[in-house]
């Protein structure tokens, strides 16, 4: 039976330069146990903590 293993926020298309990350749109980059990576998107946006803590996705911080 397929099962996720992982979710993690994602975003939908890579930013702009200079675009904030949290103007983005999100989703969830759901690993299931078969190993294979699906993008999923959910109705509600992940919290600004779960995009700040996510380990993939970075985006290059804005340029001063």
């Amino acid at each position: 039976m397929r099962q996720i293993v992982s979710k993690e926020p994602w975003w939908a298309a890579p930013p702009q330069p200079g675009q904030d990350e949290f103007e983005l749109e999100w989703g969830w980059l759901v690993t299931y146990n078969e190993g294979e990576p699906r993008f999923e998107f959910v109705k509600e946006r992940p919290s600004d903590q779960e995009i700040r803590q996510r380990k993939g996705c970075r985006t290059a911080p804005a340029s001063e």
